[in-house]
């Protein structure tokens, strides 16, 4: 499942070897059930994303 993370610069390695690494403001996608992402959502970190829904990238400013 796809989150938006707004903690602090963090990474994670799932049990099954899965490196994550987690920024404020990015999307990131997560195994829904795990115990460390329900924690994520219970702090208040990850926020789920609908389906389809993105996070705009950010442009590079005009005149650089």
């Amino acid at each position: 499942m796809k989150y938006l993370y707004s903690g602090p610069i963090s990474g994670v390695t799932l049990g099954d070897g899965q490196e994550i690494m987690l920024f404020p403001g990015k999307e990131v996608e997560m195994p829904e059930e795990h115990s460390y992402t329900r924690t994520l959502v219970a702090l208040g970190y990850l926020s789920a994303l609908s389906a389809g829904e993105t996070i705009p990238s950010h442009t590079a400013e005009q005149g650089e």
